[in-house]
């Protein structure tokens, strides 16, 4: 896991490297069948991409290359039936790179999932 400062905590440095980052990661829940897709699986659960096909009114290969970006970000899995599934811990560490709460200057850094913080094209 890598980790750095927070824009938002008035603690440590915030410095370029650490605003690429945290863009990067941004980018990949920038899209809104992203979104729609993530929250489909959050109230869900594990789904088929049939079935997200059908919930979203997307077209398969669409729906297939927002899943394949979402998978690479880590923000979701497949399960070894096939179906996808949100990483709840993984989205977790993305809120928290936006909001990491205040703990103090102790405090000052956020752990990320490395391919969560990775330019996704």
């Amino acid at each position: 896991m890598s980790a750095f400062s927070s824009p938002f905590r008035p603690y440590g440095a915030f410095t370029a490297a650490d605003a690429a980052r945290l863009a990067d990661a941004l980018k990949v829940i920038a899209d809104p069948a992203r979104l729609r897709i993530l929250g489909l699986l959050r109230r869900h659960g594990p789904t088929t991409v049939s079935d997200l096909v059908a919930r979203t009114g997307m077209k398969q290969p669409n729906v297939s290359h927002h899943l394949k970006v979402l998978g690479q970000s880590g923000l979701i899995r497949t399960t070894d039936a096939g179906l996808r599934e949100i990483d709840v811990d993984a989205v977790a560490r993305l809120s928290r790179m936006i909001d990491p709460g205040d703990n103090g200057p102790a405090a000052t850094t956020v752990d990320v999932a490395p391919q969560v913080a990775e330019v996704i094209a």
